[in-house]
């Protein structure tokens, strides 16, 4: 299956890639194109996808006026942060709207109905996915409210050099190297931190990009990252994430 991703944002669109990956291996990336023109140009010189995720906000402006200029025929998956455009998405042959960040169960989902309905589209209740909309709408965590014995302290995302999960307790490690607890998992920080900022590196930790001076390669195509503030044990990109980490930090 050939699939035409639009998105602005680089890593964002190496995170669906690889998401895209491990749901189906077998699904080729025909292209990713950031902005309006660009768009216009691959479908003219090119021939249709099987399946289109498309992102709204492009970098010169919006999606819909590509179709404005070009027909397309394949089905698309409509992808934004905002869920104003929602309705206007299935004037279009949109088989589903996504509401990023990209969350495997979503994507997983959206491939699903892409599969029973393949040619076969229908506008939804306009009611039903404005509530599912209310729902699903994302702002990135800007801070945090730290219990420090009696009292409460706010922690701006952006101090936060790190977050590690060690003995069912999530750690942040502050860049003035201040360790405190929160009160969320690595897998519910991986949905709200910013992606722009934050990357999620294996199953127990997540970094921000500022607190990332080095990496090397590492056993099993794995990477060794040196961070700061230090960490007390290596710290080890998984195999599934090093390839699109790498790519994440070269914007």
């Amino acid at each position: 299956m050939n699939v035409l991703i639009f998105e602005d944002e680089k890593p964002t669109a190496l995170r669906l890639v690889s998401l895209l990956s491990e749901i189906d291996s077998t699904i080729n990336i025909a292209g990713t194109i950031g902005s309006v023109e660009a768009g216009i140009k691959w479908y003219k010189e090119n021939n249709m996808p099987d399946l289109v995720f498309q992102d709204i906000i492009l970098t010169d402006g919006n999606c819909f006026d590509i179709f404005d200029n070009v027909e397309v025929t394949a089905p698309v998956i409509f992808t934004t942060a905002f869920s104003q455009y929602a309705i206007k998405s299935f004037q279009v042959n949109s088989i589903d709207y996504i509401i990023k960040p990209y969350d495997i169960k979503d994507l997983r989902s959206a491939l699903q109905k892409y599969s029973k309905l393949k040619g076969t589209f229908h506008l939804p209740d306009k009611k039903l996915l404005e509530e599912i909309l209310k729902e699903k709408s994302f702002t990135p965590k800007k801070r945090f409210l730290i219990k420090i014995g009696d009292n409460y302290i706010p922690v701006k995302s952006e101090d936060i050099a790190y977050l590690i999960s060690d003995e069912g307790l999530t750690f942040a490690t502050l860049f003035n190297k201040e360790k405190h607890i929160v009160n969320y998992s690595i897998a519910e920080l991986s949905k709200q931190m910013d992606p722009a900022s934050f990357f999620q590196i294996n199953r127990k930790m997540i970094v921000n990009v500022k607190s990332v001076n080095k990496l090397s390669s590492w056993f099993n195509n794995r990477l060794k990252i040196t961070l700061d503030p230090q960490t007390n044990e290596d710290t080890v990109v998984s195999r599934a994430k090093a390839s699109s980490f790498k790519e994440w930090l070269d914007i």
